[in-house]
């Protein structure tokens, strides 16, 4: 799949306001956004989760174009959520203008993007792209490991977006500010309220007896973000093997850029390697995968960097891993959260990402 090159068709701040239901896509609103002569509108399949996936085939009278004809249409269109959690909306807004403003520079592998727009009526943020599954795609399972070549590809990727945007905060990026992140996330799962429910004897993710520690493991997420870097770019926020698409040629990109914001690269990069690989294919390969991404990094325009350089803040940012033992059942299923959180303590330990942060001498 080509990258998302040129300008992405869309309206970002718009004073009319985008459809928040799924009967309000309608063929008038294709035409319009679209500048087509759009013949019918047939709903496929509807999909709610933190955000709205609605598949969509597209008739046109000139005759079906199959790159359009069918389509996905991600944003906010479920009102238990608009009722229930109203700020996800922020992340729907950030979606649509990485896909408006940053993916067009990016040449890494992106669907097809037909439109990207956000409204200041409702806050709705939409994106319409390309169905991919319709055109043989699959998508990663956190369930499976991956290969080291297919992982080898990602991280590659992420060198792509790191040296396009490397000390980038963020600020062209209007939604990057508003979106409630990942660390005001994190921090409310570690509430006692939260923590409590998490860690019951019915319900505890697998990790060691140390981890099951609250207030060690909150002191180590402040450590670990108050802890200097000097790799500070945009980042995915969520690299993982679940929110990536395979093409029909084996080729991995991501999806989900909903939580991009400003971070040191490595949070990505030992994110990725820790959740994707097995086990003992990340303690062979991690550091012949860093030097990958490394070499890309510098090849896509970044800055030279040696594995010493940088091989301490890998391990530090390693722990990041540990945000999958927080997951509720309504993040992810109790399969999948175990399944990563078996990875990424095992990276933890090994690393030994706590002690570090702690500042003990290891």
């Amino acid at each position: 799949m080509a990258s998302s090159e040129g300008k992405v068709n869309g309206v970002i701040r718009s004073n009319e306001p985008l459809p928040l239901t799924v009967d309000e896509l309608t063929k008038h609103w294709f035409v319009q956004i679209l500048n087509r002569p759009v013949h019918n509108v047939e709903v496929i399949e509807t999909i709610h989760g933190t955000a709205s996936k609605i598949l969509i085939k597209l008739t046109f009278k000139n005759g079906t174009d199959k790159s359009a004809s069918n389509i996905c249409v991600k944003g906010g269109f479920n009102p238990d959520i608009r009722e229930s959690l109203p700020f996800l909306y922020a992340i729907y807004r950030l979606e649509a203008e990485f896909y408006y403003y940053l993916a067009p520079r990016l040449k890494i592998p992106l669907p097809p993007v037909l439109y990207a727009g956000t409204d200041t009526v409702n806050g709705q943020g939409i994106v319409v792209m390309a169905n991919l599954k319709a055109q043989g795609y699959t998508f990663g399972n956190p369930l499976e490991t991956w290969p080291v070549e297919r992982t080898r590809m990602s991280v590659e990727q992420l060198a792509t977006l790191h040296a396009s945007t490397w000390g980038d905060t963020g600020e062209q990026i209007p939604s990057v500010s508003e979106t409630v992140s990942i660390r005001d996330a994190i921090v409310g799962l570690l509430a006692t309220e939260e923590w409590d429910k998490r860690f019951a004897p019915d319900a505890r993710p697998p990790v060691p007896k140390f981890m099951e520690d609250r207030e060690r493991m909150t002191a180590t997420f402040k450590a670990l973000w108050e802890s200097d870097s000097k790799m500070k770019c945009l980042v995915h926020g969520d690299a993982h093997n679940g929110n990536t698409f395979i093409s029909p040629t084996g080729e991995p990109g991501f999806l989900d850029w909903q939580v991009i914001h400003a971070a040191s690269a490595l949070h990505d990069v030992a994110y990725f390697i820790g959740g994707s690989l097995s086990i003992e294919d990340r303690r062979t390969y991690e550091k012949d995968l860093l030097q990958s991404y490394l070499s890309a990094l510098k090849h896509a325009g970044g800055p030279q960097l040696e594995i010493e350089d940088v091989w301490e803040e890998y391990r530090r940012q390693t722990f990041h891993g540990f945000a999958w033992a927080l997951a509720g059942p309504l993040m992810q299923s109790r399969e999948i959260v175990d399944a990563m959180v078996e990875r990424h303590w095992a990276a933890i330990v090994d690393h030994k990402s706590i002690e570090l942060l702690e500042g003990q001498e290891v």
